[in-house]
């Protein structure tokens, strides 16, 4: 969370850069808050289970923590709409990189027709074309930015798939963009923590090593969990049960209630 936070808010202090501050960072801002809220409460949660049922007496003051925390997915931008705000984001900045692209088959650019081109060859043959983490982390840290480094460009090739197969219509399809927003906010939460770690061993902190076996699990672990909405994103099973999902919702909203009868009779 500090890593995040930093992060987004270092740029905000540059008075140099204040006039654009405010478009610029939303994004980073948003996952903050979202990261920050999330996770608060899910230590919360876990520390009331660890003390039972004393965890809800006012002695361990668990229970004033938990009213406290729940508001903050609410509030300052619900987490939900905030989630959706990070997802449209990214896919804004790959749909320009599309347009840009048609831009230049009209145009007959042959610079970008060939770059673009050698791109999708060695991406084709199983290389990786994301951008070099290792290039701006600690040598120890490289296996935790190679996991980055695949994972943003397997981002980028799956969100372009995405795009062409839906369009404008992406925005109405909630249930992929809400994927979307928790790869875009694990990658993020990689590249920060990441930085932070490679800024402990430049400064010779005592606790780097310590620090960098917490981003190793994290970096797996997020990776494992991009990998896992990447590949429900272009499943067709996951589309047909979005669908099938959406048309529920419509009955008992329309219904205003559960649509089953009860098997007796109530």
């Amino acid at each position: 969370m500090e890593s995040l936070n930093i992060n987004a808010c270092f740029p905000i202090t540059n008075k140099k850069k204040h006039n654009r501050i405010s478009i610029l960072f939303l994004g980073e801002a948003a996952i903050g808050k979202i990261f920050a809220s999330e996770s608060a409460w899910f230590v919360l949660d876990e520390a009331i289970q660890i003390h039972g049922g004393m965890g809800f007496m006012r002695a361990t003051g668990l229970e004033r923590v938990m009213r406290d925390l729940r508001i903050f997915r609410i509030f300052e931008g619900a987490n939900d709409i905030l989630r959706l705000f990070v997802a449209f984001t990214g896919l804004q900045y790959v749909g320009s990189h599309l347009r840009e692209l048609q831009n230049a088959v009209k145009s007959l650019n042959f610079n970008v027709l060939v770059g673009e081109g050698s791109k999708r060859f060695r991406r084709g043959i199983g290389m990786n074309t994301g951008p070099n983490v290792n290039q701006h982390i600690h040598s120890s840290l490289h296996p935790s930015g190679e996991l980055l480094s695949k994972s943003i460009d397997r981002f980028g090739t799956t969100i372009e798939q995405v795009l062409i197969k839906y369009g404008k219509s992406i925005r109405d399809e909630q249930f992929i963009v809400y994927r979307i927003g928790d790869v875009v906010i694990d990658l993020y939460a990689m590249a920060a923590s990441l930085s932070r770690c490679s800024q402990s061993f430049q400064n010779q902190v005592p606790t780097a090593v310590h620090e960098s076996h917490l981003v190793r699990i994290w970096c797996e672990e997020a990776h494992d969990r991009i990998e896992q909405n990447l590949n429900l994103i272009l499943s067709p099973a996951f589309a047909a049960r979005s669908k099938l999902m959406t048309e529920l919702a419509r009955e008992i909203v329309d219904k205003e209630s559960t649509v089953p009868v009860h098997p007796l009779g109530f």
